[in-house]
């Protein structure tokens, strides 16, 4: 039986998230990965994509608009934590209001199931591309795994395994994001830079519509 929810201003653990002053575009995707995580119960959500196209934003604005939802919420941006161990152990401490200590993939599982749980790590591709195999095994186990939780990650490429996660189950899902013109002239029109609406749109695709090279 699903324990009494917690109080959810109190149990909320943020990290390093980044404040997003403005949200640009991307409504149709916030939409869709809403209806995933919402209404299909997805355990495993990748976000992928070139550096600076609005993963993590993306990420940010899909986590604040859905917290409600949620018992707990735990946010850290990968390359800050120290190790592996150290952030599964403070996703442990805080949802056993420090009554766990140790660094335990079981027990983990076990919070996940008792408490509806979202878990958001951004930047993964900074442990994966030195072939963490910890992080892998912990996608896998989230993905593998029934329980009433999500876990949300970004990285600039899909990894292997969650390919093939993705190919056989309905609880993983993925959106690769692309540049968008229509962001990239969103951001440049909030800067109130000079010139016609033509050489604005030359620009963004000078730069790939990439919002963080605008």
């Amino acid at each position: 039986m699903r324990k009494k929810k917690p109080n959810l201003n109190e149990f909320q653990d943020w990290g390093t998230v980044v404040n997003i002053s403005a949200f640009y575009g991307r409504n149709k995707e916030l939409t869709q990965l809403k209806s995933w995580i919402l209404q299909d119960s997805c355990r495993l959500l990748g976000l992928f994509g070139m550096g600076g196209v609005g993963k993590t934003t993306l990420a940010t604005q899909l986590a604040q608009q859905i917290h409600d939802q949620f018992d707990y919420v735990f946010w850290r941006s990968v390359p800050t934590v120290p190790c592996f161990d150290n952030m599964i152990t403070d996703l442990l401490s805080f949802v056993s209001h420090q009554k766990e200590s140790k660094p335990n993939i079981n027990r983990v599982i076990h919070y996940l199931r008792t408490y509806r749980c979202l878990i958001i790590l951004d930047n993964l591709e900074t442990v994966l591309d030195v072939g963490n195999t910890k992080y892998n095994h912990l996608l896998c186990i989230i993905a593998e795994t029934n329980h009433q939780s999500c876990l949300i990650f970004t990285s600039r490429a899909k990894p292997v395994q969650v390919t093939l996660l993705e190919n056989w189950s309905l609880s993983v899902r993925c959106l690769r994001l692309h540049g968008s013109s229509k962001i990239a002239f969103s951001l440049i029109q909030s800067k109130q830079l000079l010139g016609t609406e033509e050489q604005k749109f030359e620009l963004c695709h000078l730069y790939s519509n990439n919002p963080l090279k605008v």
